[in-house]
Order: C-alpha cells, then sequence, then structure tokens
C-alpha cells in the first residue's frame, strides 16, 4: 500500500456535449488506450471508466436481436442494446446463429476488410452486431431506457447535498494549501495536556484483559506505515498480522479522508479491526488515561479537534459492539435508538461533543437522517454495509447523504446477487469515484457474466478472465481490502458442507404437478412463448396479458406463484391458510389449496390448526431426512442449529417437536426483541442439554455466536446465498472445538433446485468479483439477458413441473464431460495442470495423442466415462443391494434408506478446475485470432453433451435424461446447431470392455468385482471421479505412447 501523495482536484463533470459523444461511442475526453492493461485514471488519481468502455473488446457482446430491411447493423462503441417485450427472441437468435454458417465462406474478405480499417476501427474483424430501434416515447421521438437515463447520475457526486458538497471541497482546498501531514486527519496530539496517572504508568489498568493464549505478539506498540498512527502494546499484542494489516488499511482510508471496504471473510475479527483503527484515529494509549482524553480536550477550547464517529449497524449488532468497545479499551459511546428521550440525549451529547462514538441502527438512521446529518462526523463505520446494496433502495440513497467524507464499510458478502452491488458500495464510499453504473454495468458486469457462460465464445471467455484479473489487480486495492479464512484454517476444526437433494412425496409431487398444470402457472409459465394467434408477439404481451378469470396482469402473479411452490416443496400443510390472514389472502390461499389437493383440501381445511397435519410424513419428504438425522445426533450428544426463512415453518416445527418428541427446544426469529434474542442464544450455549436450536435466517443469520453446536442444518435455500453461509458460519467460527457438519435440504426436481443453482452461479460471480477466481462454467443462462435465461433464468425453468425440472447433477456431469473432453483436445490427455502451468505460454501438448487418428479412441474412452459417472440411478440402486462389501456411515444409510439418491458437497462445485484454468488461458491467448475468436470455449466437447427432444429415426437412445444420437461410420452428424455430435460411438460390448479395463486397474479383477467398482464409483465425489478419470487415461497415453 502505497501512501497517498497530498494534493488532489475535484472530480471534472462531463457536460452535455461530451456525455452525448460518449452515449455514441465516441471520447468524450481524449483519445482511449484499446487495451485493458491498464484502467484509466484521471490526473488527480481518480478512477475513470468514461473510456474504459472503449477499452472492452466488443466483439464479446453478442446479443444480436433484430435488423433493419434484412440487413445487419453494425452496433457502435457505447450504444445501448434495448429488447422489445413484443419481439420474437426465438427467431431473433435463430438468424444470429443462421449468420455463423456462413462465416467460413466470408472468413477472406472479412479479413482483408478488417486489415484495411485497423487503424479507423474498435472492432476489428469482428461480425456485425445488429440493435433493436430504441421505442419511441408518446411518438415524439424520444429515447427510452426505462431507468437507465437515471441510472448515469444515479447516487453520483451531483446528486449529494450542499452540505456535502461543500465539505468536499473545504477538503480539497486544505490539501493544496497545506504539504504534508498539515492537510491530513492525523490523530490529535496531547502533549500539552496533564494526566494525573503520568506518575503511576506501572500501575495503570490496560484494556483488554485476555488469556495469554490468545496473546499473538510482543507488548510494544504497533506504528502504521503512511498513517502516522500508533495501535498501542495493550490492543496490539493481541492482534494477528492480518488484523494490524486491516487497522492499517483503514486508519489511512481516515486520515486521507476517503472511503473503503473491509470485506473480511465472517469469522476474521472485523470489529476488532475497526476498534484497532479508532484506537489509532484518536491517538489512545489502550490504558485507563483514555476515559478522560475527550473530558481534558474540550476543556482547551472548541478550536481543538477531536474526532466524533457514527456507527450504524443492525439492530441486533448494537449490543454487541458497545460489548467489544468496553472489552478493547475505554470509550465515550452513546446509543441512538429506542425512546424519543434517548435519542434527544445521544444527539445533544453528539452535538456538545461529549462522545466520542454514536450507534445507532439502519432504520433508526434512515427515519432521523437529517437530524444525525446536521452533525459533521469525522467517519462514519457501516457495519453489515450490503443493507445498501441495492440503488433504488431508500437505505441506499439515506446513506448516501451522510455526513461523512470518511465512510467505511464492514462486510463478508459485498457481491450477493449481482456485480452491480458491488459498485453500489464502493460508490456509497467514495461518491461518483468509479463513475455511473450504467458505465459499471458495461464495463465489467456484462463481460464478467456472458465470459462465464457454458456456451461463451472463446473471445467472451478471454475478456472476461481479463477484466476480473484488472478489475482485482488495479481497482480494487486500493478500496477494497479482503483475506478469508484461509488465514486461521489451522485454528479451525473441520467443516463439511452437503448439500442433500431429498425427494418429494407422492402426494407433495401429486400437488406441485397439480399446481405447475393450472391455468394460473400455465399462463405465467408460457408469458415468453409466441402467441398463439400468430401475430408474433409473445402471449403475455398480446393475448393472455391477464390471468384466466382474473383482474390482474400475469406480473403480479409471479412472486407469490413462486413462494406457494417453495411451500409445496416443503411442506404441504403450509399452504393451508393461516388463522390470522385477512379475508382476501384468506380467499386466496384456499384456492390456491384446492388446486393442488382437489381431492384432500376440505378434510384439511376442516383440521387446519391440527398438529397432525404437520406430523404427516407424506406432507413432507425433508421431514423424513431430518426426523432420522436427529435422531442419530441426539444419541450421539450433538448440538443442532435448524435454520429456515419461514417463520411458519420454524413454528409447525416448534410444535412438532414438543408434541412429537422429548427434544429440548431453543427458539428464535424476528418478532423477538434483541435482548430476548441475546438471552435464548446465552442460554443454549450455556445449558448441555439444549439439543435443537429453531432459527429465522434472516433474524439470526448474523452477529450470534452460537460455537456449542456442531450441527447445522438449512432446511430451505434461500435465493441469497449469503443468508445460508452466514447461518453456517453462527457455529462455525473461533471458539468452535468440534467439527462442524451443515446439510443443506433441496427438494430435488422443484422450484429448490433453481434456487440452489441460482446460489451456485452467485457464489462464483462473488469469487470472480474478489479474486478473479477461473470458475467452473456449468450454466448456459446468463443473469439479466432475456435472450440467454439457459437452465436457470426465465420463467419456464422457474415454473416447470416436477418431471420437467432442471436436475442439477446433470448440469454438473455435463460440465465434467465437457472439460475432460476440452482437456483431451488441449492436452492429449495429460490433465496434471497445476495453476502455473495453466500460465504457461508452452503450446507442445495441444496436438492429438500419437497414434490415434481424430482423437477416435478418446472420444469413445470420453463417451464411457460419462456412462460411468452418470449411469441411470435405478441400476446402480439395483445393483447396490447385492453388494456384500459395501458399507456406509450412518448418514449415508439414512439418506438411502428415505430415497435420496445424490448428494453432493458445495464446495467441490463452487471453484475451479485444472483443466478450466487451462481453457482460460488458452481462449486469452487464441482471443484475437480471427479464426477462431467466435468458436465456443468448449467446442464440440459442449456440443456433443446437448439435449435432444426427439429421435424418430432409431439412433435415440433416452437412459438418464439425455437423448443422444450418433453417426454412423465414424461420420459427423449433420452440422446445424442444437443437434447432438457424435464423430465416435463404439459399439456396446466395447465400451463395456473399457469399462472393465477401469475396474481392474483399480483392483477389481474377477466379473463380480466389477459390480463393485461401480457401487464405488457411486459413491464418489466429483473430485475423486474427476482424478480417477485423468489416472486411466493418463496411463493409457503412457501405454500407446510406449
Amino acid at each position: 500500500m502505497a501512501a497517498h501523495k497530498p494534493g488532489s482536484s475535484a472530480r471534472r463533470d462531463l457536460n452535455a456535449e461530451e456525455r452525448i459523444n460518449l452515449m455514441k461511442g465516441e471520447d468524450a475526453l481524449g483519445e482511449s488506450d484499446s487495451d485493458l492493461d491498464a484502467i484509466p485514471r484521471k490526473r488527480n488519481g481518480q478512477v475513470s471508466f468514461d473510456n474504459y468502455p472503449d477499452s472492452l473488446d466488443n466483439g464479446a457482446v453478442h446479443i444480436s436481436s433484430d435488423s433493419d430491411n434484412g440487413r445487419p447493423t453494425k452496433r457502435q462503441c457505447g450504444e445501448r442494446i434495448a429488447f422489445d417485450d413484443d419481439e420474437d427472441s426465438d427467431a431473433a437468435y435463430e438468424k444470429f446463429k443462421a449468420r455463423k454458417s456462413e462465416k467460413r465462406k466470408k472468413m477472406l474478405a472479412n479479413t482483408r476488410r478488417a486489415r484495411a480499417s485497423v487503424k479507423n476501427a474498435s472492432m476489428v474483424g469482428r461480425k456485425p452486431k445488429t440493435v433493436i430501434k430504441i421505442k419511441e416515447q408518446n411518438g415524439k421521438g424520444a429515447k427510452v431506457y426505462s431507468d437507465e437515463t437515471d441510472e448515469d447520475v444515479a447516487l453520483m457526486e451531483t446528486t449529494l447535498p450542499d452540505y456535502l458538497k461543500t465539505r468536499r471541497s473545504s477538503w480539497a482546498e486544505r490539501r493544496e494549501q497545506l504539504e504534508g501531514a498539515a492537510g491530513l486527519q492525523i490523530p490529535p496530539t496531547y502533549d500539552d495536556i496533564d494526566f494525573s496517572d503520568d506518575e503511576r504508568m506501572e500501575k495503570l489498568e490496560e484494556r483488554p484483559k485476555l488469556p495469554p493464549a490468545m496473546l499473538q505478539r510482543k507488548y510494544e506498540d504497533v506504528q502504521l506505515r503512511y498513517s502516522l498512527g500508533v495501535v498501542p502494546a495493550p490492543i496490539a499484542q493481541y492482534l494477528r498480522p492480518y488484523q494490524i494489516q486491516g487497522a492499517e488499511f483503514l486508519h489511512e482510508l481516515f486520515v486521507y479522508q476517503k472511503g473503503g471496504i473491509l470485506g473480511d471473510d465472517m469469522g476474521l475479527g472485523k470489529t476488532i479491526q475497526v476498534i484497532a483503527f479508532l484506537t489509532a484515529a484518536f491517538g489512545k494509549t489502550g490504558d485507563e488515561r483514555d476515559r478522560r482524553r475527550m473530558r481534558k480536550m474540550r476543556r482547551m477550547g472548541e478550536e481543538r479537534w477531536y474526532p466524533r464517529v457514527l456507527i450504524i449497524c443492525p439492530g441486533s449488532l448494537m449490543a454487541n459492539w458497545k460489548a467489544e468497545l468496553d472489552r478493547w479499551g475505554w470509550w465515550q459511546v452513546q446509543v441512538y435508538h429506542g425512546t424519543p428521550n434517548n435519542k434527544e440525549q445521544a444527539l445533544a451529547a453528539a452535538h456538545k461533543g461529549r462522545l466520542e462514538i454514536m450507534i445507532t441502527t439502519y432504520d433508526s438512521y434512515r427515519i432521523n437522517a437529517s437530524a444525525i446529518n446536521g452533525i459533521r462526523w469525522d467517519a462514519v463505520v457501516a457495519d453489515e454495509c450490503h443493507k445498501i446494496k441495492e440503488v433504488g433502495a431508500n437505505i441506499t440513497k439515506a446513506m448516501n447523504d451522510i455526513n461523512a467524507l470518511c465512510r467505511i464499510g464492514m462486510t463478508g458478502t459485498a457481491i450477493q446477487n449481482k456485480y452491480e452491488e458491488l459498485w453500489t458500495l464502493l460508490n456509497w464510499t467514495n461518491p461518483g469515484h468509479f463513475g455511473s453504473i450504467s458505465v459499471w454495468k458495461q464495463a465489467i458486469c456484462l463481460p464478467l457474466k456472458l465470459g462465464q457462460s457454458h456456451d461463451a465464445t472463446i473471445s467472451q471467455l478471454a475478456i472476461a478472465r481479463r477484466t476480473a484479473t484488472k478489475l482485482v489487480s488495479n481497482l480494487l486495492p486500493s478500496f477494497f481490502l479482503r483475506r478469508t479464512k484461509a488465514l486461521i484454517a489451522h485454528q479451525l476444526p473441520k467443516k463439511s458442507d452437503r448439500v442433500v437433494f431429498c425427494p418429494l412425496t407422492e402426494t407433495q409431487s401429486e400437488a406441485y404437478n397439480n399446481f405447475c398444470d393450472s391455468e394460473m402457472v400455465r399462463t405465467i409459465r408460457d408469458a415468453s412463448e409466441p402467441c398463439t394467434c400468430g401475430s408474433g408477439k409473445k402471449q403475455g404481451w398480446c393475448c393472455y396479458t391477464h390471468i384466466p378469470g382474473r383482474e390482474e396482469k400475469w406480473q403480479h402473479w409471479v412472486f407469490p406463484t413462486i413462494i406457494t411452490l417453495q411451500k409445496l416443496a416443503n411442506h404441504l400443510a403450509l399452504l393451508i391458510p393461516a388463522g390470522e390472514a385477512d379475508k382476501e389472502r384468506h380467499d386466496k390461499d384456499v384456492e390456491k389449496l384446492e388446486i393442488a389437493l382437489p381431492e384432500l383440501w376440505k378434510a384439511l381445511y376442516r383440521q387446519r390448526d391440527s398438529i397432525v397435519n404437520y406430523a404427516n410424513q407424506d406432507f413432507c419428504g425433508k421431514w423424513r431426512v431430518l426426523k432420522k438425522l436427529l435422531k442419530l445426533w441426539h444419541e450421539n450428544g450433538d448440538k443442532v442449529l435448524v435454520f429456515s426463512h419461514s417463520v411458519r415453518l420454524l413454528k409447525m416445527l416448534n410444535m412438532l417437536f414438543k408434541a412429537t418428541t422429548s427434544y429440548t427446544i431453543s427458539y428464535l426469529d424476528g418478532s423477538m426483541s434483541y435482548a430476548d434474542r441475546a438471552a435464548v442464544v446465552d442460554e443454549y450455549n450455556s445449558s448441555p442439554t439444549q439439543f435443537v436450536f429453531l432459527i429465522s435466517t434472516k433474524a439470526g443469520g448474523v452477529g450470534l455466536n452460537i460455537t456449542s453446536a456442531n450441527k447445522v442444518v438449512v432446511v430451505d435455500p434461500n435465493w441469497n446465498p449469503a443468508y445460508d453461509l452466514q447461518a453456517q458460519d453462527r457455529a462455525y467460527r473461533i471458539g468452535q472445538m468440534r467439527d462442524v457438519e451443515v446439510f443443506r435440504l433441496v427438494s430435488k426436481g422443484t422450484v429448490e433446485e433453481i434456487v440452489y443453482a441460482r446460489q451456485i452461479y452467485k457464489q462464483q460471480q462473488a469469487n470472480i468479483g474478489y479474486n478473479a477466481s477461473v470458475e467452473r462454467r456449468y450454466f448456459k443462462g446468463v443473469q439479466d439477458q432475456k435472450e440467454m435465461k439457459g437452465e436457470i433464468f426465465g420463467l419456464a425453468n422457474l415454473f416447470a413441473p416436477v418431471a420437467e425440472n432442471v436436475v442439477l447433477r446433470e448440469i454438473v456431469n455435463k460440465t465434467n464431460i465437457a472439460e475432460t473432453r476440452a482437456g483431451v483436445e488441449i492436452a492429449g490427455l495429460n490433465f496434471k495442470v497445476s495453476q502455473e502451468a495453466a500460465n504457461d505460454d508452452d503450446d507442445t501438448s495441444a496436438g492429438l495423442l500419437p497414434g490415434t487418428r481424430d482423437g477416435g479412441e478418446d472420444e469413445a474412452m470420453s463417451q464411457l466415462a460419462k456412462e460411468i459417472i452418470d449411469a441411470p440411478g435405478s441400476r446402480r440402486r439395483k445393483a447396490s443391494a447385492g453388494a456384500e462389501n459395501t458399507k456406509r456411515d450412518p448418514v449415508a444409510a439414512i439418506l438411502a434408506s428415505v430415497g435420496v439418491e445424490y448428494t453432493h458437497e458445495n464446495a467441490e462445485v463452487v471453484g475451479t478446475s485444472k483443466i478450466e484454468m487451462k481453457i482460460s488461458s488458452r481462449a486469452q491467448k487464441a482471443g484475437n485470432d480471427l479464426d477462431f475468436d467466435q468458436d465456443r470455449a468448449f467446442g464440440r466437447a459442449s456440443q456433443s453433451l446437448s439435449q435432444v427432444t426427439d429421435s424418430s429415426d432409431g439412433q435415440g437412445r433416452k437412459g438418464d435424461g439425455l437423448l443422444y444420437t450418433s453417426a454412423a461410420n465414424g461420420v459427423m452428424a449433420d452440422e446445424e446447431e442444437g443437434s447432438v455430435k457424435y464423430k465416435y460411438r463404439p459399439p456396446e460390448e466395447v465400451r463395456r470392455r473399457q469399462f472393465c479395463s477401469m475396474a481392474k486397474m483399480a483392483g477389481y479383477e474377477d466379473g463380480q468385482a466389477v459390480e463393485e467398482f461401480a457401487l464405488v464409483v457411486e459413491g464418489w465425489t466429483q473430485k475423486q471421479r474427476r482424478e480417477f478419470l485423468e489416472r486411466f487415461y493418463g496411463a493409457r497415453r503412457k501405454a500407446l505412447q510406449g
């Protein structure tokens, strides 16, 4: 971290002409760099994205959907792409794909034209893009960008209140006029202040008082580089090296009155790092003299500067903040919360300088923003600052007006759902410093999302990987500091995070399909399909704008219907109307119950308050799993946390446990006061007899330390993965002495699979945004792109019946095989690729295996790998019944007894692979090659695993949900996009022989042992399967080359 140079100037606003030029793709401020090797910065050091979109390779953004008079229209750099709800998206996409077949014929001509115009064009050798005409508003020719026009100025520095603009201007002038430390916010000095305790220094009480085992360094002050700050010895001796670094980062921001984010993983002590930084900012010494510093400074006169800090946090964390401040020093703290009198006292103390820190909640600040902003705060600390992640939220707008230049955010989940959230947080810390949100979307979000698609082209993948690297290396370090639990992994026990795909009961499955087959759901699901009237419009915007028999448009029913599907996937009793519901809601609930259970709804409604409905195992497939797991854990002396975002489900479980078991139950939800929540947590941690703790995911996901529990069950997945991850960390944190097992229950074949798949997608986004991680590319869909919905986006996927819903196992296996085949093409069957090798420029391993013709035998083995990894579940279970040597742990036996066929570790799915690193490395090298830039990064490996819907020529085979076609005599099938093509398809006896060879290699010699080997493969994790295939291919390569 380099020291900041004094002197800065205000950021110049673009004038109207420059903004228009920028929208048209022209350079508003000068010539832009055509490469991504450097993010443009203005002379005052601010990050500028004004030219950044020009530096992106626009060939990666392929979202063409229309043309003018049959001729493609070239999209200029910076020109917006808009999609009309009335257009035929399928037809547009087919037009786009049809042009690809002519690419090779026109390649020479295109190349000559590209070379001729290379000096004047920013899109060299790219296919022309088309753009849809922007709708005209009220026939006046005005362009309509939905909310995008507002996005150009949303939360920017021009929208700040006058008091902030004045402070920013005054600070800039001070920096220009005063040299060196005089122009900075350095700690106050106490040289001229007499402390009567100076004569008895060795007897002064110090804080904190922690066990000797927690000491991390010698007893000595720690000087903070670049900021003239000091962390006193009483505190510094307990800080780990990364915590000293965090305090240094924060204090530098404070000294220069800038903002930043402390984005450390949960459990790394962000609160302690902030307290250490504040100690340095106030010039405290960590002993009892600190309690009198504020009073003595005030006696010196009002002209003596002394800091005032505002801490904003969720209500559940206020008590924790106050306790930590008391533990780590002496602080004059007031809490702005509760009664009006309490608030008035806190605010009066802040005005008169009689406090050092004021603590309040987000809601209290939002409601009383004008009063709180009447004080010039020297710093504001926003704990769990991801609460201000949405650009248009009221709390975000209110927080943007906060009267402080130094704005520090704390969050372990800066990116929860999308990359735009990172911009919102960064922009809050330094308004206007990172360009507008619309520029961020174009420069950062879109390239990263397109490149993460399973069907990404080589060009898209290359640009995405390069963009992520520059984001993490060039932009974030000055404003965003993040460390992970890997730093303290040696101090923590092991943790497993198992995702269990629970089968629905017959009654559940029937109810789910009944509801999905209703007119309501069909109208929503088919809204994006072409209208049956032949108008060319989509159904939802033509003849089916309203739900049949209802006045509301179908859009009003989307979210309520999703919630109903989630209820059906969890427990059918959730559909029974609650007694306290209003009449309108009650009637709607009864109607939904009747649709889902036409034969049972009357009996259920009559007995709607009966606990019999809650205990009915036919109503909840997850209850069958949870009941048996709890019995096992109770016998073993474990303690269990059960999280759900449905409070009603938690209350049902609470009643069920108390009525049918002898378990001791604790309970926490958002209706409880903060004091009651703290009391129930303390009781659970201190009492060894407390067994199950039922906790609302939203209310108890943050701020709680429940290390007495070693089992965590997440009953229902949340759309936001941060909630489930935070829930796990209530038990898995420093202080935990036992291994922690997490079980996430997901109803197989329902909307919950979509929810969990979206969690994977979002977790991968976060890893890319934080670390430029080379994540595996599972999903074809691209977030927020209407034409690229893939398997996990769009109404058709969300509202599909059970039998047609996405199976995540198929998606993961598809990617495994695609990577395996791509690895064969790249590395000649040598899969032992390290991170360093992935970045190596040596291309000598790219050829086919010597001694083979077109890699035919390798293709056969790849197909065999597919069949080994993903043989039909029924066949594997039948073989499993006769295997004598198969051993299962108690949990696996329980899961098998209730019909669970598939589980996996979340950590095995989220992350990178050796082959993906190699593919990404090659894509960046070939990204500018005109012969390959539009080819898919997975190439034929991905296309050969595509699904087809019909096979009438007898060549199809339907086994595990995929339908395959093959070509005779080794000839490639028809080149039409979307069809499945196999260049080699060995006879079944050959595949059986190859499978036996694998079994023999694994030590299974006789025929009966082959079945045992199949069972072993069934129990392998994804990582184990890949590693075995790597060894097998490596051995064959050596044998063939030898």
